[in-house]
């Protein structure tokens, strides 16, 4: 699915009484992606989070457009697009097990609880998480356990646009392998966009990496 975003802007109120200004996270981002893995890279603060959470349909765009298979996408249309895996996979309900949070979004991406427990059984050993995990309440998990899990809810919706927000964040060295692979099967169906701190690993995951810096998005491909 091509993936057409031009004039991105995202702006969050100042504090009430703060006396301060409206910061502008977006400031007329443009991004073109198709079916494949893109990474995008950039330092803390520079809207790589804000710009998967409006893409995700998580967050309204304030100004721009997004085209998805070259129709205009509103919020809604990019939550029935977007797969998106956060940076902080704290978005669970921590007194279920991982397996119960898993098919309970698995529901709400239209699968059965037989396809939700059918593609977490699949997808936990190639990064590492142990069948023990699935039935272990979520609060009681590690952290990389729980990024683990998160990736599991993303991957297993098999959306045409999957977004993964710092997703080797936690994770040891075998679950990073299991990862890269599982991100290039992804991106033989999907448009994947990809952000991580580590140089090496978004390398090793996209053969093309943009840069965002305050907002903003150069134009000109890779970077």
């Amino acid at each position: 699915m091509r993936l057409e975003v031009k004039g991105l802007v995202k702006e969050f109120p100042a504090p009430l009484f703060s006396g301060g200004t409206p910061l502008r996270a977006l400031d007329g981002a443009d991004l073109e992606a198709d079916t494949g893995v893109t990474g995008v890279g950039g330092a803390n603060g520079s809207g790589k989070t804000t710009l998967f959470k409006t893409l995700a349909g998580v967050l309204e765009k304030d100004a721009g457009t997004i085209l998805a298979g070259g129709a205009a996408a509103s919020a809604e249309r990019l939550r029935q697009l977007a797969a998106y895996c956060p940076a902080n996979p704290r978005s669970f309900y921590f007194r279920l097990t991982a397996g119960e949070n898993l098919r309970f979004f698995g529901a709400l991406a239209g699968l059965s609880p037989a396809e939700a427990e059918a593609r977490a059984a699949k997808l936990a050993p190639r990064l590492g998480l142990a069948a023990v995990d699935l039935g272990r309440r979520f609060d009681r998990l590690s952290e990389g356990t729980m990024q683990k899990v998160s990736l599991i809810r993303a991957l297993s919706r098999r959306a045409p646009l999957l977004l993964l927000d710092e997703p080797f964040r936690g994770l040891d060295g075998i679950a990073c392998r299991g990862l890269l692979e599982l991100i290039a099967e992804a991106g033989k169906t999907s448009t994947v966009l990809v952000t991580s701190h580590s140089r090496e690993l978004l390398a090793a995951a996209a053969a093309r990496t943009l840069r965002i810096g305050q907002g903003r998005m150069p134009p000109g491909g890779p970077q």
